[in-house]
């Protein structure tokens, strides 16, 4: 028996490697991006089990298969809005994950099942943001901000769309699902509904809060055109700030966001 869980935490740990070098390779992952994503991915294995191995692949795939659709007009307007481009790195690797490594470090520390449910929620938060990101700027429709309803200029963060909204929700749904598959057999079903509905329910919340957050506290600038935008400089030409603060980043707001949807999760389920 020893043996053949051995055998079952070397295959994982090769094909841990595998996909982080198939995502280098096919530049969903910068260099040190799939290094630290080995590392994490690992970290919530031995924490979190194949479930939570299973919910964080779940996130990678899918994310990075929306990446990909109409690549060439998110490349334009990544140039224009962002510091960063679809290759994440490092900090984002950390971003996306470091809120359900921590979760489940301490679920694996102090094991019971509401910090098991909550380390899912942070999964679920962030796949509904990267598919919301994804599919939602794909939208016809002009975006608005999800704090005042007002236009937005597509892509800048806090702007939300009614497709980006629905692709939330089934972002959200998507990692519940991973939930409901691994779990059903140990879970009554009842039992089982229950946290599938708040991980997809705060799973979507954590969505809304990362809007919520990017409208109000991430920075925003103007170019030398006047056009709005997240890139503090074109070339060596600083651009002026007109909202947010510096060091809340795009990758702040994830972690943030993710981490406090956990936590909800946490006390709705102390409550229930």
């Amino acid at each position: 028996m020893i043996f053949d869980t051995l055998w079952i935490d070397i295959l994982i740990i090769v094909s841990i490697i595998v996909i982080c070098i198939f995502a280098y390779r096919e530049k969903a992952l910068t260099l040190l991006g799939a290094v630290f994503a080995f590392f994490l991915t690992v970290g919530l294995y031995i924490f979190g089990g194949i479930p939570l191995l299973a919910a964080l692949f779940g996130f990678f795939i899918s994310s990075s298969f929306f990446t990909k659709l109409r690549t060439r007009e998110k490349e334009e307007l990544e140039k224009a809005l962002y510091e960063k481009g679809g290759n994440r790195d490092h900090i984002q690797v950390l971003a996306n994950g470091g809120a359900a490594f921590v979760i489940a470090a301490a679920h694996y520390l102090m094991p019971g099942k509401l910090l098991s449910v909550a380390s899912f929620v942070a999964i679920a938060a962030c796949n509904a943001d990267s598919w919301a990101s994804e599919i939602g700027i794909m939208s016809r429709s002009t975006p608005f901000s999800i704090i005042n309803f007002k236009p937005v200029q597509r892509g800048l963060s806090g702007g939300v769309t009614f497709l980006g909204l629905l692709a939330s929700a089934c972002g959200a749904v998507f990692i519940a699902g991973i939930y409901f598959v691994f779990m059903h057999a140990s879970i009554p079903f009842l039992e089982l509904i229950r946290d599938c509905t708040i991980i997809t329910v705060l799973g979507f919340t954590g969505d809304a809060i990362d809007s919520a957050l990017g409208a109000v506290f991430q920075p925003a600038y103007i170019d030398s055109t006047g056009r709005l935008t997240e890139k503090r400089a074109n070339g060596k030409v600083q651009n002026k700030k007109v909202k947010g603060f510096g060091f809340f980043s795009n990758d702040m707001v994830n972690f943030v966001s993710s981490l406090v949807a956990a936590c909800l999760a946490y006390c709705v389920l102390t409550i229930l």
